[in-house]
């Protein structure tokens, strides 16, 4: 509970241990979760056809709401009974819930995978990356010349699949700490300039 305490409400609300320690796996965690839903999406696209289909203000209203509105209940986290703290978990939870169905909305029209030719997909592009780097070490013979550009061809196919592996779990933990700074901002002006001289 303390975890979840010191992640959602931040250091200026919350009195945990949270940022004293490093969470480095803990956003891993998220960038795989969301690249793993946004696989699955993919591949199921009517899993959640109805949330996706909602009018993309909706969630980013929904999020704005409750970022400006939350500093005002997490202030008194601490004086209310157990009920009242878990509406405000759940309102914390239901802003990244509507944050992150922002984010999918914006990025699943933008590519849409074909499952029924995805191997035959990714065959050829391993062939064409092939080819073209044995193409291009001909001059050192034909046997010496297709080894090197097999090997070179297959290291290029391991490190973009790598690369776009690790972009597309980075890009959902950078957006979560995105929205960590922007509410940890918002958190301090409204403790800084609402309640500062108020202890009640």
């Amino acid at each position: 509970m303390d975890f979840l305490e010191g992640f959602l409400l931040g250091p200026i609300w919350s009195d945990t241990e949270y940022e004293t320690r490093r969470h480095t796996g803990f956003y891993w965690f998220v960038g795989w979760l969301t690249l793993g839903c946004y696989l699955w999406l993919q591949i199921k696209p009517g899993t959640a056809s109805g949330l996706l289909g909602l009018p993309v203000m909706t969630p980013i209203v929904i999020f704005l709401i409750l970022l400006l509105g939350l500093p005002f209940a997490c202030r008194y986290y601490y004086r209310v009974n157990f009920v009242i703290k878990g509406l405000i978990i759940a309102a914390e939870l239901i802003k990244l819930s509507a944050a992150f169905l922002a984010f999918f909305q914006n990025i699943m029209p933008r590519y849409t995978l074909n499952t029924a030719t995805l191997p035959e997909d990714l065959l050829e592009y391993v062939n064409q990356t092939i080819a073209k780097w044995t193409g291009s070490f001909e001059s050192l013979g034909q046997g010496l010349g297709m080894l090197v550009g097999i090997v070179t061809g297959g290291l290029q196919v391991v490190l973009t699949m790598l690369v776009i592996l690790l972009a597309a779990t980075v890009v959902p933990a950078l957006f979560l700490l995105v929205i960590q700074l922007l509410q940890r901002g918002l958190d301090l002006v409204v403790h800084r300039f609402v309640f500062q001289d108020i202890d009640i």
